[in-house]
């Protein structure tokens, strides 16, 4: 199928932008220093999340797991074109550091959000699944980082709402894999 096709190569894509601009956080002098190394792991991480794509990128079939339509699928890859737009426009003002580091952390959260999504959790969970890892995978990866987000980025957020959906995208993260799992992976395997 075409569209998980441009999917997949979109948020490979979006990966490769979050990884720039991690960096460029990282190496920022005026931004604070527990942010900055907040920044470099998080740029180590998708430097090695891109490891994933190439993989999943190779074998990956879809399996249709929240029963999507073609038009699901085109509008999910619209709505991915305009968050890659809207990323390439501020690596261009990062580039000539015009971004506080308010932004910084605002940005950070837009470019995690967007990969916890419907689809990129059934393709990580999909993926997860045929690897047959003991290690937490892709989608424990994922939550992993947005805990160590929300916990690092805390003080900083204080009363923006930005913060209430990074929470709220962590539980829904969890929510839905324990949903698959149940439906689809591991656990009803065992309960067979």
């Amino acid at each position: 199928m075409k569209e998980i096709k441009e999917i997949i190569d979109m948020g490979r894509r979006l990966d490769e932008l979050a990884f720039e601009t991690y960096s460029l956080f990282a190496k920022r002098e005026d931004f604070a220093p527990s942010l900055v190394l907040f920044w470099a792991d998080m740029a180590e991480w998708k430097k090695n999340h891109l490891k994933h794509w190439k993989k999943i990128a190779k074998t990956y079939v879809y399996k249709n797991l929240f029963n999507r339509t073609t038009n699901d699928l085109k509008a999910i890859i619209k709505q991915l074109k305009n968050i890659q737009a809207e990323h390439v426009e501020f690596m261009r003002r990062l580039r000539k550091k015009r971004i506080a580091q308010d932004e910084a952390i605002t940005q950070t959260i837009l470019n995690e959000f967007c990969l916890v999504t419907d689809i990129y959790l059934e393709i990580f969970y999909s993926y997860d699944e045929a690897a047959r890892e003991s290690a937490p995978g892709c989608v424990g990866e994922c939550e992993a980082n947005l805990v160590k987000m929300a916990n690092t980025l805390k003080p900083y957020l204080r009363l923006n709402p930005l913060y209430a959906v990074l929470l709220r995208s962590i539980v829904d993260l969890k929510q839905k894999h324990d949903f698959l799992q149940a439906r689809q992976g591991r656990i009803k395997q065992k309960a067979v």
